[in-house]
């Protein structure tokens, strides 16, 4: 069977810390031309495994997941056990497709714009809104002292605490 572009071979090197998670070392030769020689260079990728299957010792080929943020951490997720350690392939939960993924976040992402949308609607504000506004009161910063700020200290008062007294 031939490789997908932009595949990697690598070694589940850390399994069951995270949540859905691994991390995979993978390798590729480096020359040092002042040695003039080849040497082997590792990296860790942390892997995104959705269904937990993996186990430290695994071989796996792992993929860039093209739907993960670039600001995520995790951006490959793994497409095959290539050979396994321990625990047979059968008796682990099976790897879903990278086609499954993606649609499966492109669902979650058009109900969060549905979400959205019905917010906007209804007339709702976000984090900035005048609803929320409204209630937990407006805040202001009140130096202590009168002058200027004491000692670095300063209250953040409520304006209906401003207003009792």
């Amino acid at each position: 069977m031939p490789t997908p572009p932009h595949t990697l071979c690598g070694v589940v090197v850390s399994a069951g810390r995270m949540m859905k998670a691994v991390k995979v070392r993978t390798t590729k030769q480096t020359y040092n031309s002042f040695l003039r020689k080849h040497y082997t260079a590792y990296q860790t990728h942390h892997v995104s495994d959705p269904a937990s299957s993996l186990r430290t010792g695994d071989v796996v080929r792992i993929a860039p997941a093209s739907w993960r943020s670039p600001k995520d951490n995790i951006k490959h997720v793994v497409t095959s056990i290539l050979a396994p350690w321990g625990e047979p392939i059968e008796e682990r939960p099976p790897i879903p497709k990278i086609e499954e993924l993606e649609e499966k976040a492109r669902a979650k992402r058009e109900a969060k714009m549905e979400r959205r949308q019905e917010r906007k609607r209804n007339g709702k504000q976000g984090k900035d809104g005048d609803e929320q506004q409204k209630s937990l009161g407006e805040r202001h910063t009140d130096v202590v002292g009168g002058s200027g700020v004491v000692g670095g200290e300063a209250r953040v008062v409520i304006d209906q605490e401003l207003k009792n007294s």
